[in-house]
């Protein structure tokens, strides 16, 4: 099994569709800007819920169990028109999101998932007489952490396949 949603042939005929031309490469730095765009999915449509539990937003569950790396193909999966997705499939949206996050750390490596120290982060600072505060994002927002960037782009091509149910309330049964 793959290490990333997609293949590079897809990722080619993405990108050269979309006339990005930022896609170059050797396909080994093209391989692994998948693995990360991959990891970048799979971590970004994750939540912590109050209790600490993290739940995917992906539906269903992972077809192959833990012993499968990656979040898809998933088993008792639907979309948002809750038509059902089959279990040994990997969805288009999946690939294509994997392909516009593929593309980012083909151009800046490590910028899907830069470190974060919050001890590091400068609130506010004072330079004479001007004293100037900064928004700083909280930790514990419950969505993704401070240092991950959110790209609308993606969200919204992974949004058919996307649930709500880390919000919902209700009784997970396992």
């Amino acid at each position: 099994m793959p290490d990333f949603y997609g293949t590079l042939a897809g990722a080619e005929s993405y990108h050269a569709d979309r006339g990005n031309t930022a896609w170059t490469g050797s396909d080994i730095v093209k391989q692994a800007a998948l693995v990360r765009a991959s990891a970048y999915i799979d971590g970004r449509y994750r939540l912590r819920w109050p209790s600490g539990r993290w739940v995917s937003q992906f539906p269903g569950v992972k077809a192959g169990g833990r012993a499968q790396q990656l979040e898809w193909p998933r088993s008792g999966a639907i979309d948002y028109e809750y038509q059902p997705i089959p279990a040994d499939t990997v969805p288009d949206e999946v690939e294509r999101a994997t392909y516009e996050a593929a593309l980012r750390e083909l151009v800046v490596p490590g910028s899907l998932s830069p470190d974060y120290s919050p001890s590091s982060l400068i609130k506010s600072e004072t330079v004479g007489p001007v004293k100037t505060d900064y928004a700083v994002a909280e930790a514990s927002a419950g969505d993704s952490p401070p240092n991950r960037p959110v790209i609308p782009a993606i969200d919204e091509i992974l949004a058919p396949v996307l649930t709500t149910r880390a919000y919902a309330p209700g009784v997970l049964v396992v």
